[in-house]
């Protein structure tokens, strides 16, 4: 799929009343869908054989969100015209979107037997794979379709996707450099390249491939998104940036006004100008609208955690969970919350559900490690846990520098400073993951038991060395994340003996709209900051 598109995103709402928003592309925009609506739906009771306008009429009721029957309609085509190789291949990615992969897998096995080609085969039997939840053989399945056919970007793109759903960025860029190579107008192919590299912190190149994909489709949806996101995390809230953000948010709202993902923009613009209740609000009164909208309970309740109420963002992140158990981020979210809240008497079953149904996902893997020496004060446990993340991904930076993390947090400063070297050595470009490693590295050496005293003044040496490091990081990448950067070099100063410094940092942290539960951390490290100013005073 290169050049224009055309994006609809679907509400749907599923026999059990859970609703759910997707993302459709097509080709060409429908215009006057009612009108057209009308008119498909009287040819093909007029002429039940005919499949080209049957193919037509179940096109736009897939876009318009109606599924079941679109799915009768592709299911009348397929038995019309069974050679229609991309019926079978539509059908089966709306039933695998609908979470009925048993169906799924059923109507891909049937177009299996209806491919001649070889790449086409090896691609089906990817989709096959991801619908059983083999993202290796997913992954298997589709390079070779790409080896094969090399032109053909519908397996990049796929590949592209399981690497995603991986939480593995750079394997995203390998595949969809190969898009960009044979269509550089891809939007898709664009936004995803923006989104992995936003992940490995290289906003430069990141700002080039969304400017390419706003000059493809500037009133796209996920392109004002993004754009709102990002100077909404650079803090661009208020004055005349403000009310350009503002003006976006307002483009945004008016194509979806009901959709979670703008209203959790809006919510967020909000917060971060200062005006927290009138935020939660805004995701208060979506959940009350739609209360079967598991991801409208997922921002709500993230949005009541960052802005330290605790108790009731577990119960609405409960919810979510409630509603759709088959997300991995409503797990972490949840996890998270009991953690911080310290119930822990659900918090252990909670890890190992999400370990047993989410077993590729290294993020997994290294939050529940954390967890696990962090709150449950289960060191061993913890550190096995969170080095599984790095046999899922040897080759990111991320599972060696949370692995590290958790090593460290475990008191196993030698061992944490080999992983965070690990993970340093494996990032893309510095960026803002490095401000955090550096602080970390820092931490570990001047804490690592070393009895030798020249190899402790080498040790303390190299600590200082990073600290000062993550200092400079924050005031080079300073307009990136303000309120993050600020956080992290008052923990630098303070580290480096600058009481005065740390303390002005936070301070900035803390007029930056900086959230919970960091925040909650900062106001009690300027309490001891201030109150030792002032035993020194006395």
């Amino acid at each position: 799929m290169s050049g224009r598109i055309t994006a609809s995103l679907v509400q749907l709402s599923q026999s059990s009343g859970l609703e759910l928003n997707f993302y459709i592309d097509f080709k060409e925009k429908i215009i006057r869908r009612d009108q057209k609506f009308i008119s498909l739906q009287k040819y093909v009771q007029k002429h039940p054989q005919g499949w080209k306008k049957r193919l037509e009429f179940a096109d736009l009721l897939c876009q318009m969100g109606n599924w079941q029957q679109a799915i009768a309609e592709y299911q009348q085509v397929i038995a019309l015209q069974p050679q229609l190789l991309n019926v079978w291949l539509q059908l089966g990615r709306i039933l695998r979107l609908m979470r009925l992969k048993a169906d799924a897998v059923e109507v891909y096995q049937k177009a299996l037997l209806r491919s001649e080609k070889k790449g086409t085969q090896d691609h089906i039997h990817g989709l096959i794979a991801v619908c059983r939840d083999q993202s290796h053989r997913a992954i298997e399945s589709f390079t070779l379709a790409a080896v094969i056919e090399p032109d053909n970007i519908a397996h990049w793109m796929a590949l592209a996707e399981v690497h995603w759903q991986r939480e593995n960025p750079l394997g995203v860029l390998t595949a969809l450099e190969k898009v960009d190579a044979i269509a550089p107008n891809d939007f898709l192919a664009l936004i995803y390249s923006y989104d992995a590299l936003i992940a490995l912190g290289d906003f430069s190149v990141a700002i080039d491939k969304l400017s390419r994909a706003i000059a493809i489709a500037p009133d796209d949806m996920r392109t004002i998104q993004r754009q709102i996101d990002r100077r909404c995390q650079m803090r661009l809230v208020s004055g005349q940036e403000g009310k350009l953000t503002k003006k976006m948010l307002t483009s945004l709202l008016n194509l979806s006004p009901h959709n979670a993902d703008a209203q959790k923009s809006l919510a967020y613009y909000h917060i971060l100008r200062g005006e927290w209740q009138l935020g939660v609000k805004v995701l208060a009164a979506l959940t009350a609208q739609y209360p079967n909208y598991p991801h409208a309970w997922y921002y709500y309740g993230k949005c009541l955690f960052e802005t330290g109420e605790y108790e009731q963002a577990i119960a609405a992140m409960g919810q979510a969970y409630h509603l759709y158990p088959h997300d991995c981020e409503i797990y972490l979210g949840l996890c998270e919350m009991l953690a911080t809240a310290k119930q822990l008497q659900d918090l252990q079953p909670l890890i190992e559900e999400m370990l047993l149904r989410f077993p590729d996902r290294w993020r997994v893997w290294a939050t529940a490690g954390r967890i696990f020496v962090e709150s449950l004060e289960q060191k061993e446990r913890g550190c096995i846990l969170s080095q599984q993340a790095i046999a899922l991904d040897p080759q990111l930076a991320n599972p060696w520098i949370l692995h590290g993390r958790v090593l460290a947090l475990a008191g196993k400063h030698p061992a944490a400073i080999h992983a965070l070297e690990q993970g340093k050595a494996l990032l893309r470009i510095g960026g803002l993951q490095l401000i955090p490693v550096a602080l970390w590295l820092g931490d570990s050496y001047s804490l690592s038991s070393l009895s030798d005293r020249g190899d402790r003044a080498i040790a303390i040496s190299t600590a200082i060395n990073y600290w000062q490091a993550a200092c400079q990081g924050c005031q080079d990448l300073q307009e990136h994340d303000p309120a993050m950067t600020s956080y992290w070099l008052g923990k630098a100063l303070t580290n480096l003996g600058d009481c005065l410094g740390g303390i002005q940092a936070y301070e900035n942290a803390l007029k930056c709209q900086l959230l919970y539960p960091i925040r909650g951390e900062v106001e009690m490290l300027l309490r001891q900051l201030k109150g030792k100013k002032l035993e020194r005073r006395v």
